[in-house]
């Protein structure tokens, strides 16, 4: 009788199930039976039938010429790749709503093009899926190791290096040539004798857009620990020595000397010439106004050359962990960093690959072009990669000192101790 009874109960539970709402979806979530009820900008990828065939969502935020490149480049990868996509490129505050409100919701498609010091953030919060668990986990050592490392947590890699920009010190070889200058300096030394002969010159020697702060940290970058915003975290309390003392001196007669702007100083033969022998600027910004870099045949006497700086800004594709295309993805990033995409890309945005081999073969032509000197490496130091804020506030601090020492209104003492203040009050 008891076995009875439980096989009767058996069957109502089954009869239960094959009558259940068609609505209801066993992974917890209702199903939406009005398709047009929700038209938002990034549907939620939750409520995708996982064998619904849909375009795989790739967000991203830059300049409407860049996005045209970049658009071009993706679709072609997507046919080739045969993966159905569909591009966004948000504006800057729309761009940080769905990092800040829709990524945490699912709401934010399935891949982003993301700042890869922002990364490792959103991986401890959960947004992100990794890559080890994807098809992308065969190449994740073909990226360069000091972006790769930004993009690592808890053992497994987030995000996928796509490219960086690196700040440049740059100058012509015939303007240089004219100031007596036979390479750009390497060290405080060669910046002292820069200055020796600057002196009887009426021409600036150094034009930097004032209006951005890490163009200013990475030239500062330099000049040693305690000088750059990036290098205070690792400077003594009391940082008196006589080194510090001579850093400062050389920059104090390097102020009356510097033209600051705007904006991003323009390279152009007749600017570099009635305004400054060197400029502080992205290698993107150097590329994109002069293609002396870019394949035109220049005289040996009047080419670029440049010296990088500090690489802070970089872009890694992410697999949001709301993504039911993650294979889908993965393929496609895999096409996205394969070495004819990463050479367009470079060839017509001018940022630089972040796959190792790809930077390898770009810095051979630039070295053997006499453009970058032999031996100078991308990352030039390792403090180079250290964030330069903490927060936000802090940012603006930095920038006001910076602007202030840029523009001759403190010196560089003044400026060292006011940046030295701004961190130690912080912590």
């Amino acid at each position: 009788m008891k076995r009875r009874h439980q096989v009767v109960l058996f069957a109502v539970l089954l009869l239960s199930l094959t009558i259940l709402s068609p609505s209801f979806d066993f992974r917890g979530t209702p199903q939406n039976q009005e398709g047009d009820q929700d038209n938002s900008s990034f549907p939620n990828t939750s409520s995708r039938n996982e064998n619904q065939q849909v375009p795989v969502e790739i967000v991203v935020s830059m300049s409407e010429k860049e996005f045209q490149v970049f658009s071009k480049i993706a679709n072609q990868i997507a046919d080739a790749r045969m993966v159905e996509i569909d591009l966004r490129n948000l504006e800057t505050d729309t761009y940080q709503n769905v990092l800040e409100d829709e990524l945490a919701v699912g709401d934010s498609g399935d891949i982003i093009l993301l700042d890869s010091a922002e990364v490792q953030g959103y991986a401890k919060r959960g947004h992100l899926y990794p890559l080890n668990a994807t098809s992308l986990s065969k190449t994740l050592g073909e990226s360069v190791s000091r972006l790769r490392e930004k993009t690592e947590w808890n053992g497994y890699q987030w995000g996928m290096p796509f490219d960086f920009d690196p700040y440049v010190l740059a100058s012509r070889s015939d303007v240089a040539a004219e100031a007596g200058l036979e390479r750009l300096p390497q060290n405080l030394d060669e910046w002292t004798k820069l200055l020796n002969q600057m002196e009887e010159k009426t021409r600036g020697l150094l034009t930097i857009n004032i209006n951005d702060p890490f163009a200013a940290d990475a030239w500062l970058n330099e000049f040693g620990p305690g000088v750059a915003p990036s290098t205070v975290r690792n400077t003594p309390e009391a940082s008196t020595n006589v080194g510090d003392e001579q850093v400062q001196r050389v920059l104090n007669r390097i102020q009356p000397y510097i033209k600051p702007l705007d904006a991003d100083p323009e390279f152009n033969d007749s600017a570099m010439q009635e305004q400054s022998l060197l400029i502080v600027t992205r290698f993107s910004k150097l590329l994109e106004g002069d293609q002396g870099l870019n394949g035109d045949k220049r005289s040996p006497t009047n080419r670029v050359m440049f010296k990088p700086l500090a690489a802070i800004k970089s872009r890694s594709f992410v697999i949001t962990s709301g993504s039911h295309e993650a294979e889908q993805a993965s393929r496609w990033i895999e096409g996205m960093i394969s070495a004819s995409a990463q050479s367009d890309w470079y060839q017509h945005a001018h940022h630089l690959p972040a796959k190792q081999q790809q930077l390898n073969l770009e810095s051979k032509k630039l070295t053997d072009g006499g453009q970058m000197i032999g031996g100078q490496e991308w990352f030039a130091s390792e403090t180079s990669e250290n964030d330069v804020i903490e927060s936000p506030m802090q940012l603006l601090q930095y920038k006001k000192k910076i602007q202030q020492f840029l523009q001759g209104e403190i010196s560089a003492n003044q400026y060292v101790s006011g940046i030295l203040q701004i961190h130690h009050s912080s912590k």
